[in-house]
């Protein structure tokens, strides 16, 4: 029998920045289940850690999340969760209030392609089971929901993987450049010329090593860095033209696709407190 206390993330939890209610599902056992409910207040993260007999499942319902696992950084919207396999060396960090779930399971539950970190839609059925185990059910209605839930978890469609540059020298300085001026609106045939190459080997390249043609890498980079400008309180229609969108109404139906939520919802999910103008949408 494994004992209650082994569970060796316990000191992480309890000095966390966050306040927390943790539910025990016969962790004592092979297949128990602990689920922590964080409330987050303000942007924190549990620093760099690795758990090598873990697995975990966690989702923030009002915010996104900035995950750190196997050398890779991606910004977890809340349509989506991620799964952290035990042995991952990693970093979890609120980027906003919220709520969090996480699920901890010991190592063994989960299929193979469940090996290695994957971004996951996060159903209806999904959050409700992690809300549920959240509250105090006893530990066989948990043991059930734990059931359901690793089978919806292996039924769930995977997300797209986070934004992945080229290995292609030309292609890579193209993604850098576009990164780094995401509101330029050179043609792709000019920048790919600047380096000596074609448009037509710089869509090769991306498609081949990042799995996303160049517009929509481009568009997910824009947006990527439609973030920080949103923090820092400009206007939408600023925000929207620093990115490379014609205004606000363009910019906000792009937003939400992308990060399942508006740029004005996560404006509040970081705490900010610059209004934006009732004229515009968000």
């Amino acid at each position: 029998m494994l004992d209650e206390t082994s569970w060796s993330f316990d000191t992480l939890v309890e000095d966390c920045d966050f306040r927390f209610v943790s539910r025990h599902y016969r962790t004592g056992t092979p297949d128990g289940l602990r689920l922590v409910k964080y409330s987050v207040e303000r942007e924190g993260s549990f620093g760099v850690h690795v758990e090598p007999d873990i697995h975990q499942f966690t989702w923030l319902d009002g915010a996104m999340l900035g995950v750190f696992a196997d050398q890779e950084f991606s910004l977890i919207p809340s349509t989506q969760a991620m799964w952290i396999p035990a042995g991952t060396v990693h970093d979890i960090a609120a980027l906003g209030s919220g709520t969090m779930y996480c699920a901890y399971l010991r190592a063994g539950v989960a299929r193979s392609d469940f090996a290695t970190p994957r971004r996951v839609e996060v159903s209806d059925l999904v959050k409700g089971l992690l809300k549920h185990l959240a509250e105090d059910i006893g530990v066989e209605a948990g043991l059930r929901a734990r059931a359901v839930l690793l089978d919806a978890l292996e039924r769930a469609e995977a997300a797209p993987p986070a934004l992945r540059y080229p290995t292609h020298p030309a292609a890579r300085a193209v993604a850098e450049r576009i990164a780094a001026e995401p509101g330029q609106r050179e043609t792709l045939s000019s920048l790919a010329g600047s380096h000596g190459v074609s448009a037509r080997t710089v869509r090769r390249a991306f498609l081949a090593e990042t799995g996303m043609t160049v517009q929509q890498w481009s568009a997910a980079a824009r947006l990527n860095a439609a973030l920080d400008l949103l923090g820092s309180g400009q206007g939408l229609d600023d925000v929207a033209r620093s990115v490379g969108f014609s205004s606000a109404s363009s910019f906000v139906p792009a937003f939400r696709k992308h990060f399942g939520m508006t740029p004005g919802e996560y404006r509040r999910s970081r705490g900010s407190t610059e209004d934006v103008q009732a004229s515009r949408p968000n």
